[in-house]
C-alpha cells in the first residue's frame, strides 16, 4: 500500500512538472540554443499537450520522454534525430505580452495621425491664394498662346458648323507649317476697321448721330473659312466651280452645302504667304470673292482679298457644341 502511494505522488511530481513546458520540433541534426522563433500557432497546437509525460515529435510524430531533455530544454527524437525544443510556459506569457504591447503602440500611433491638428487659417488662405494664382496664370497662357474659342455668327460655314456653334482652335497649328488646302481657319477679317486704320485712320472714323461726333470702331471679328488657294494658285470660278491652276477638272468639293450659283470670278493669283479663303455654303458666304479694295480699287483690287499668314489666329480642331473633330478635308486631285 505505501509502495503504490509513493508510484502515486511519483506520477503527480511528474504532471505537475510538465504543467509548465510547452515542445517545439526543429528538423535537422543540429540542436536548437533556444533562438528559433516560434509562431503561435504552433504554441498553442503544443500548449494542449501540457500535463502528459510522453510528447509527440512535431517531425515524425513518435513518441518523445520529455524527461530527457537538455540543458538547453531540448530533446531528440531517436528515430529521425530532429530537435524538439521544450518550451516554457513563462515564454509564451512574454511573447503574448510582447505581442499585446506591439499592437498597443500601434493603435496610439494610429490615434494620434487621426487627431486633427488646429486649423491655420492665414496658412490655408496663402495656400489657396496660390493655387488660384497659378490657375489663372495657366488658363490666361492657354487661352492666349494655345487655344482659340469662338462662336459661329454666321451661316457661311454650314453644313460643317452651325451658327451659334462654339469652336476650339489651335494657335500653335501653323507654328512650324503652313495651312493646306482643305484647312478650316480662323482669322482676322481682312477689312477689319482695325486694319484698315493701320492703312488711313480716316477710313474707320464714323458720324456718330446720337454724339454728334466721329467714333472709331474697331471692328476685328474673327473669320472662319476654309483655304481653296496655296500661294502663288492661280484661282478661278467658273460656273460657280472652283479651278486651280487652269486645271480642266473643278476641284472636287464634298463639303458644300448646295450646289453654287452659276457665277463667274477672277482668276487670281494668291500671293506670297498669303490664302484664299471661301465658306462651304458658297451662296450665302461673305468670302474672298466680295473683299474688294474700297480704298483705290482701280488701281489694286485684290488689295484685300487674301488672308495672310501673320492675320490667321488658329487651325479649327474641335466643335464643341457637338463635339466632333471639324473636318479638314484633303483633296484626291493633284493640287
Amino acid at each position: 500500500m505505501i509502495e503504490s502511494d509513493n508510484i502515486m505522488k511519483d506520477k503527480k511530481l511528474e504532471k505537475d512538472d510538465l504543467k509548465d513546458t510547452d515542445i517545439v520540433s526543429t528538423k535537422g541534426d543540429e540542436k536548437d540554443t533556444g533562438s528559433e522563433s516560434l509562431d503561435e500557432k504552433t504554441k498553442i497546437d503544443n500548449s494542449k499537450e501540457l500535463g502528459v509525460q510522453v510528447l509527440k515529435c512535431k517531425s515524425c510524430d513518435s513518441s518523445l520522454d520529455i524527461t530527457k531533455k537538455d540543458e538547453n530544454n531540448n530533446v531528440i527524437c531517436p528515430f529521425c534525430n530532429s530537435v524538439n525544443h521544450i518550451y516554457e510556459k513563462n515564454d509564451l506569457h512574454n511573447v503574448k505580452k510582447e505581442k499585446d504591447t506591439k499592437e498597443k503602440t500601434e493603435n496610439k500611433e494610429k490615434d494620434e495621425k487621426g487627431k486633427k491638428e488646429p486649423i491655420n487659417w492665414k496658412k490655408e488662405i496663402i495656400s489657396w491664394s496660390i493655387i488660384v494664382a497659378v490657375a489663372f496664370l495657366l488658363a490666361l497662357f492657354i487661352t492666349e498662346f494655345v487655344i482659340m474659342k469662338t462662336e459661329i455668327i454666321s451661316g457661311s460655314m454650314i453644313p460643317e458648323l452651325q451658327i451659334g456653334d462654339k469652336v476650339i482652335g489651335n494657335r500653335l497649328a501653323y507654328l512650324f507649317s503652313d495651312p493646306e488646302r482643305g484647312d478650316v481657319i480662323f482669322f482676322e477679317y481682312p477689312k477689319s476697321d482695325k486694319m484698315l486704320y493701320e492703312i488711313d485712320p480716316e477710313l474707320t472714323y464714323r458720324y456718330d448721330k446720337s454724339k454728334k461726333k466721329k467714333t472709331y470702331h474697331d471692328n476685328s471679328d474673327v473669320y472662319v473659312k476654309r483655304v481653296i488657294g496655296l500661294p502663288g494658285d492661280k484661282v478661278e470660278l467658273k460656273d460657280g466651280k472652283v479651278y486651280i491652276n487652269d486645271s480642266e477638272i473643278p476641284l472636287d468639293e464634298p463639303y458644300l452645302n448646295e450646289n453654287p450659283f452659276d457665277e463667274d470670278f477672277g482668276p487670281v493669283t494668291v500671293p506670297e504667304d498669303a490664302y484664299f479663303c471661301l465658306g462651304d455654303n458658297r451662296n450665302i458666304s461673305a468670302d474672298a470673292r466680295s473683299w474688294d479694295n474700297p480704298i483705290n480699287p482701280e488701281e489694286d483690287p485684290d488689295r484685300f482679298r487674301f488672308v495672310y499668314k501673320k492675320y490667321i489666329y488658329a487651325k479649327a480642331v474641335l466643335n464643341w457644341s457637338e463635339f466632333k473633330w471639324v473636318d479638314h478635308y484633303r483633296y484626291n486631285q493633284g493640287v
